[in-house]
């Protein structure tokens, strides 16, 4: 089975010709992880230079061929176009809840795009007024 995460990135850009550029590049290096990678990641976006990732319940192992490849893009684009605003943040969330963060984000700019949250959800049936048999309702 293995041990399973929710991973997600975002990866910005000064303008959306430079994302567009990068995302050519990562193409045009015609390397099949890398392809399919940038393929995987939505880049389609017309009014923010953002190209985005995620995937719930995936086993992301650092040595896997495509988990390095999609590490590759990230560092690539802070490498190849940093100075035209190449930053991303990852965000991991394993089964057991532990986190992993990577980020190249001086300004914290991208966290409007991708955090986490905890929270405990339920779904109890509804209990008759009155009939609760709980003893912290009679204190």
């Amino acid at each position: 089975m293995g041990y399973r995460s929710d991973v997600a990135y975002v990866i910005k850009f000064d303008d959306i010709e430079t994302r567009d550029n990068f995302v050519t590049l990562m193409l045009a290096k015609n390397e099949p992880p890398i392809t399919q990678a940038i393929n995987e990641c939505e880049h389609g976006y017309k009014d923010d230079p953002i190209i985005t990732f995620k995937q719930e319940s995936v086993k992301w192992y650092r040595d896997f061929e495509d988990v390095k490849a999609h590490h590759a893009l990230m560092r690539d684009a802070v490498e190849i176009y940093g100075k035209k605003g190449g930053k991303y943040r990852f965000i991991s969330v394993g089964e057991d809840g532990a986190e992993e963060c990577d980020e190249d984000d001086d300004d914290g700019d991208l966290w409007d795009y991708i955090t986490t949250t905890h929270a405990v959800n339920t779904s109890f049936p509804t209990i008759p007024t009155g009939e609760s048999t709980s003893t912290l309702d009679q204190e």
